[in-house]
């Protein structure tokens, strides 16, 4: 980095000063430009780039590439914002191979993603761009399954790319959040298209930015167009200065056919985003030179400007480099041929070169074989065991969650977000009551935008020393979030196990008191085929608080589905370390208020509970009844009365974590009794129920079995006689389980008949 004293209107010795001095402010000011050196290896990769990006479109003619997307016309651009990012850096004292700045890309961040990687001492990231475009097992940032310029280079601060655009502004909103929370030097930076500013995503990171002070540059590249929509029919936004300043954000321009430009207004974004710790918008103007991707056949547009053989001239006339050097077209083009139609010159050829090294030495590379797709399918689960428990709970679940809140808090780097969980409030359930007055700084409200919650808590969780404990009000209005539950559970298998985001989600279900058609969805039927996810249901405190407490150990993401008919009641066996019932009485009566708080159960052990590990409520030989959450209350009064009214015996299993689920458990009750009923608060139609039942059948030949949930309609009604038909009871349960028995069992089973081949029925109804 070179720093220049430049007055007002001056014109400078070299082409690229002059257009720095044309874009100043009349105004004597110190600007940064980089050096000599930096530019030819800024062109260098570019080049680099350029030569790769034509070498897989002619992989993609041979079928050995499947589908390319990338950003030729960004080359000057990215390499420029590379080396002000690393620059920035430096200011911290960051050696080459220790970074800062955490970069969120897009798909078309091929060159500034290549340069930064070499300049965090990555030796050759070209051979890893053509092991992720032919699928390679190689690949270290996908292995295989993910296309072209989806990067990933955790170690080098290259978050994971992601298809859906915007997807990432959010990520690098909750990143650079969590850089305050942990103290961390650096900012985030994000890059996007002029169309995305269109979603949103882009929205709900500026959202965030503004609300939360954030330390955010948000690089716009605006090529005006968005795969073939133009800013007139998809770009709402006319005025990016209006809106970053409605933001309380700073706002800059650069010409992306000019590095020096580039370089020097990205570093001026990325000081004022750390001094200010305030969002920035640069807004980037930059061509496309190919189509969107290889649908569009991607081929080369020689009519507009090029930055990059505008550069190479530039160079020349600086004297940086000779004439030998620079790459060019030719005056007479046939358009069929890229490289035909320049002139390589020596860096060209040179880059050329070592591309075909690389490429053939990945050709030669294994591809995935059939049965690596298991691989990396999540992180391994805490390896825990439960204590033993005895006798009866005097604590409310929403008391024992909010206990383990507190030391989840206290131990380790934890945040906390959501709406209404601050202040006096402490969230509607009163779970998170009192933890904002001691961890304000981790422990915050949330405005009300779902997806705003979720995208910046899964760039938090991006930090992995950040346990993100996010909060969404009630269940029903997590379904917004849907696109940021795919992607936070396919992210450690898109990414070849190379980041897993430890996040725990918490969220109020199930139907309660008149919540009607939006306060009252069970959401473990739409939630339990999202792959990736933990799912967790406890129905008694000592549930959940075990299963919260392994929920902050594991790697990966939780989804905590907390029933709200339990959040005040006293279920289950005591916690180890429980004070007992008097005790506990006189707790409440001194501390004046309704919910005891994390002193008054201090005594209380620190414990965990497995995922997958069914607990056996009540044992017998009749019927098996699987259930979770507050079905498992309604089936366990099920099975009294079943028992002083028709002499059944009856198990019930509760599950627990509905993923994973305890198979093993399930399977052998119900191949010993021959019957299976599995209660939930969900409809039965296209349900996890219905999964269970499917399971079983498979298993257990000629098994009887039935799934009883709320009825199937679209919501629970207002009223309290809708709502009570509607859901799931006691009676209903009662009801199909007494139709079950009432059937001839056909399976054979593991009891002591097993001699008869079938269990025959042992009572008649």
């Amino acid at each position: 980095m070179r720093s220049f004293i430049v007055p007002a209107r001056t014109v400078s010795a070299s082409l690229m000063e002059n257009n720095l001095a044309r874009k100043t402010r009349p105004s004597t000011q110190v600007l940064d430009l980089p050096t000599d050196e930096q530019l030819v290896h800024a062109y260098r990769v570019g080049l680099r780039v350029r030569s790769a990006i034509t070498q897989c479109l002619l992989e993609m003619r041979k079928g050995s590439v499947r589908f390319w997307i990338g950003g030729p016309g960004e080359e000057v651009h990215g390499t420029a914002t590379a080396l002000a990012i690393k620059d920035f850096d430096s200011e911290y004292g960051m050696p080459d191979d220790r970074w800062a700045s955490a970069l969120f890309p897009h798909y078309r961040s091929d060159a500034l993603v290549t340069m930064l990687a070499e300049l965090r001492g990555h030796p050759n990231f070209t051979l890893d761009y053509f092991r992720q475009a032919l699928s390679r097992a190689t690949d270290p940032m996908s292995r295989g399954r993910q296309m072209v310029m989806h990067v990933c280079d955790i170690e080098r601060g290259i978050m994971p790319a992601q298809s859906p655009l915007g997807m990432n502004l959010g990520k690098a909103a909750g990143y650079a959040k969590g850089l305050k929370i942990l103290g961390k030097p650096g900012v985030a930076v994000a890059v996007c298209g002029d169309g995305t500013t269109a979603t949103s995503d882009f929205h709900e990171a500026c959202s965030a930015a503004s609300l939360w002070k954030l330390p955010l540059v948000v690089i716009i590249t605006d090529n005006q167009i968005a795969i073939s929509v133009g800013p007139d029919e998809g770009r709402p936004i006319k005025d990016y200065a209006a809106y970053a300043a409605a933001f309380h954000g700073h706002y800059l321009e650069c010409d992306g056919h000019d590095a020096a430009n580039t370089y020097t207004q990205t570093l001026a974004a990325l000081r004022h985003a750390r001094d200010h710790q305030q969002l920035v918008l640069l807004h980037a103007k930059v061509p496309r030179l190919r189509g969107h991707s290889s649908s569009d056949g991607a081929i080369f547009r020689y009519d507009s400007r090029d930055p990059l053989l505008e550069m190479g001239e530039s160079l020349l006339a600086a004297r940086i480099v000779d004439d030998k050097a620079v790459f060019r077209r030719k005056k007479k083009v046939t358009e069929k041929d890229y490289f035909e139609d320049h002139l390589d010159g020596t860096l060209m050829a040179a880059e050329r070169q070592r591309n075909k090294e690389s490429l053939d030495q990945v050709r030669a590379e294994p591809v995935p074989q059939p049965g690596d797709e298991y691989l990396w399918d999540h992180p391994d689960y805490p390896d825990v065991e439960e204590p033993e428990h005895e006798g009866k709970t005097g604590v409310q679940i929403n008391e024992a969650l909010n206990l383990c809140l507190q030391r989840m808090l206290e131990e380790s780097p934890t945040c906390m977000w959501g709406q209404d969980i601050g202040g006096d409030k402490g969230g509607v359930f009163k779970v998170t009551r009192g933890l904002a007055f001691r961890y304000p700084d981790r422990v915050n409200n949330a405005p009300i935008n779902e997806p705003l919650i979720m995208g910046t808590a899964i760039g938090a969780a991006h930090h992995p020393e950040l346990r993100a404990v996010p909060e969404i009000q009630f269940g029903d209005y997590s379904l917004n979030t849907l696109h940021w539950l795919v992607h936070g559970g396919n992210l450690y298998w898109g990414s070849g196990g190379n980041l897993s985001p430890n996040i725990t989600l918490r969220t109020p279900v199930d139907p309660v008191q008149g919540g009607a058609i939006y306060h009252s969805m069970p959401v473990d039927g739409f939630y339990t085929s999202v792959h990736g996810w933990v799912i967790c249901c406890p129905s008694t405190t000592f549930d959940a608080y075990g299963l919260l407490r392994t929920s902050g150990d594991y790697a990966g993401p939780v989804m905590f589905l907390e029933p709200k008919i339990l959040y005040r009641r006293m279920e289950g066996p005591a916690m180890p370390g429980e004070p007992d019932s008097a005790e506990l009485r006189k707790l409440r009566r001194a501390s004046g208020e309704s919910l005891l708080g994390p002193n008054e159960l201090a005594s209380v052990s620190d414990f965990r509970i497995p995922f997958g590990k069914a607990a056996k409520r009540r044992g017998g030989r009749d019927l098996t009844i699987v259930s979770w959450g507050n079905s498992v209350h309604q089936s366990m009064e099920a099975a009294d009365i079943l028992a002083d009214k028709y002499q059944l015996e009856v198990t019930v299993l509760d599950l627990r974590t509905l993923s994973p689920w305890d198979e093993q458990a399930v399977m052998a009750s119900a191949r010993s009794t021959g019957r299976l009923l599995v209660a939930q608060q969900d409809r039965a139609f296209a349900s996890f129920g219905r999964h269970v039942q499917g399971r079983a059948h498979e298993e257990i030949e000629s098994l009887s079995s039935v799934v009883v949930g709320m009825r199937n309609v679209p919501g629970v009604g207002q009223a309290k006689e809708l709502e009570e038909h509607t859901i799931l009871s006691t009676k209903r349960i009662c009801d199909a389980a007494v139709e079950l028995c009432q059937r001839p069992v056909g399976a054979f089973v593991a009891n002591e008949n097993v001699w008869m081949q079938f269990a025959p029925t042992r009572r008649t109804i």
